[in-house]
């Protein structure tokens, strides 16, 4: 398995070294998915960070926001899988 980290150095020698071993995949797609990942972790981390926030506040007003992040942190997981 291939380390995501190295292929975002360089993806054109990725892809040259995969095409040596006429392996076809869409570097494009592949470039935009990863982009959309890292955007998707950064969210869930800014949440999770404000709901532990909240947490650690014990102020009861806070409550609802603190449902809706877990609700915002559960379409963000599915997002991810998808």
């Amino acid at each position: 398995m291939h380390n995501i980290k190295d292929i975002r150095k360089d993806y054109s020698t990725f892809a040259k070294s995969l095409e040596k071993r006429s392996i076809k995949v869409n570097f494009n797609n592949l470039q935009k998915l990863d982009e959309q990942n890292r955007n998707l972790i950064q969210k869930k981390e800014a949440l999770e960070k404000e709901k532990k926030d909240i947490s650690k506040s014990k102020d009861e007003s806070l409550f609802k926001r603190s449902k809706e992040i877990s609700i915002d942190l559960e379409k963000i997981s599915e997002n991810q899988k998808k």
